[in-house]
């Protein structure tokens, strides 16, 4: 194996790992095995990958995408293992040691996080070592955190004042120490600074707070929040986004895949028609996890290419998770649009950013990586149902130039254009979660429309609640022939062609 090392050069936001093996180990972290096994095995993935991605792990449950989905779509060979056990032998000559957290102070799993890429060891259960300790593993205790912090604050504290000091500051991970697999294996490969800090506690926002605003321009939260909009504005107040990515499971191997991108051109826009014009857009992509399972398995749904859909992602998947990224774009058909999550590059809620050339240069950025990634369309957070303040829009339009639309979250608000260039449409309906719901939303939005103009609804659907491709094409088969249904850049184009605007403008 030739080993060579994680790159992360300046200008990209996540790191690229190097090159996944071509046949990986494909190991079970889900209910085979215990939460005390799981945080072994994924600081063992850690160390591995951190190397070279190797090691491949499952641990999905009703909202995932099945064991070899992703491998067999990129074309990965796999060996599969029933035990992870064996896993571990195979790769004892890369491991020298254990770390035991303390089971009464489990915030202390978030330190042996960090410390484990650079000791190699793994990150142990107190009920493990009796097993670790004695043949065939035979590892030694590195370092023991039992009673050594009384309080999780003591321990980010210490971080804070030690590690922090020498760390990459262009991420925090932000994970419940409870969350045993998942993205820890890309927080130990990266020794990423890990926390779980709380900033609706007086006390622990004080730290957090420590944390945020000593972080560069460019840098980002990862992981995720106790509580979404809470934490979520926290870092807007920073001018940090976050990358929600607590559930995924194979960042670094992800992060390993060739980083050639090839999107598909947009389609013909259809002529403009004194119609209805509806696109549905299906919402959460920021979140890597949820691209990773849920939007996957909805991929495969049957009815996928039978009604336009605007699919969400991250603009990050350019660097966590490229291969993915290619896949979608080369299985798309024609109907489907893949578009960019809130609000951009990350999600953030950009009113709240204190500083206006810090927004300035992440929507530079997000026009970067939105160029890379084939995205023409963003949907716009601020709060979950707040709209955009005039110098926010106008930012987008300035220094994302190419962006054909952007949606907004105050629901059934009046369309604004920006510098008399982009349009900013609130949706119909910000978050339905059955078809009846976006049936009502679309013909309430209806109601007044006299046949002699074109008039735009854009229904954003969540996905947890089982809403699939057959959803909306449910819902545009109810529909009579007043109403067109078009992908999201096919209405903005539209919106555009109804204002005067360019329909494809191609930026400075």
């Amino acid at each position: 194996m030739t080993q060579t090392q994680i790159l992360w050069p300046e200008g990209q936001i996540l790191p690229t790992f190097p090159a996944s093996a071509e046949t990986q180990d494909l190991i079970y972290l889900n209910d085979r095995v215990s939460n005390e096994e799981r945080y072994l095995f994924s600081s063992l993935k850690g160390i591995v990958n951190g190397t070279q991605p190797r090691i491949f792990s499952y641990e999905g449950d009703a909202f995932a995408e099945g064991p070899y989905t992703w491998l067999d779509s990129l074309g990965y060979k796999y060996v599969e293992h029933n035990d992870p056990w064996a896993v571990l032998q195979k790769y004892l000559p890369e491991v020298e040691g254990l770390i035991v957290y303390d089971p009464d102070q489990i915030h202390t799993v978030n330190l042996a996080t960090l410390m484990a890429k650079d000791k190699k060891a793994l990150i142990a259960s107190p009920n493990l070592l009796t097993k670790l300790t004695a043949a065939p593993y035979n590892l030694p205790v590195l370092e023991d955190l039992r009673g050594k912090y009384t309080s999780h604050l003591d321990l980010y504290q210490m971080i804070y004042d030690t590690y922090w000091q020498t760390a990459d500051r262009r991420a925090l991970m932000v994970l419940a120490p409870g969350i045993e697999g998942s993205v820890r294996e890309y927080a130990i490969a990266l020794k990423t600074v890990t926390v779980w800090l709380n900033p609706e506690i007086e006390v622990e926002n004080e730290l957090l707070s420590r944390f945020l605003s000593s972080m560069p321009q460019g840098a980002n939260t990862l992981g995720w929040w106790p509580e979404e909009g809470p934490g979520v504005e926290a870092g807007s107040r920073f001018g940090i986004p976050t990358i929600p990515s607590n559930f995924c499971t194979n960042l670094t191997f992800h992060s390993g895949l060739p980083r050639t991108i090839t999107p598909k051109p947009i389609p013909p826009k259809p002529e403009l028609q004194n119609k209805i014009y509806v696109a549905f857009i299906l919402s959460d992509g920021d979140n890597l996890q949820y691209v990773e399972h849920l939007m996957r398995k909805l991929w495969n749904n049957e009815d996928r290419g039978s009604v336009p859909i605007g699919w969400t992602i991250s603009p990050a998947m350019v660097d966590a998770m490229p291969g993915a990224l290619n896949f979608l774009h080369q299985s798309a058909t024609e109907n489907d649009n893949l578009i960019s999550g809130p609000s951009g590059l990350g999600y953030t809620y950009p009113n709240y950013w204190p500083n206006t050339e810090d927004l300035n240069q992440y929507i530079e950025r997000t026009e970067k990586y939105n160029q890379a990634a084939g995205i023409r369309v963003i949907t716009v957070w601020n709060t979950i149902t707040g709209g955009i303040d005039q110098q926010v829009g106008e930012a987008y339009a300035k220094y994302a130039p190419t962006t054909l639309g952007l949606t907004a979250q105050n629901t059934g608000g009046e369309m604004s254009i920006y510098l008399n260039s982009l349009p900013g449409k609130p949706l119909t309906c910000n978050y339905c979660t059955q078809e009846q719901a976006m049936l009502d939303h679309i013909y309430s939005g209806s109601e007044g429309w006299d046949g002699v103009s074109p008039r735009f609804l854009i229904i954003q659907a969540q996905p947890w609640q089982d809403v699939r491709p057959t959803s909306f094409k449910n819902v545009m088969n109810a529909l009579n022939d007043n109403y067109i249904v078009v992908r999201p850049d096919h209405i903005f184009q539209l919106i555009r062609e109804a204002n005067n605007l360019p329909i494809n403008p191609e930026g400075n």
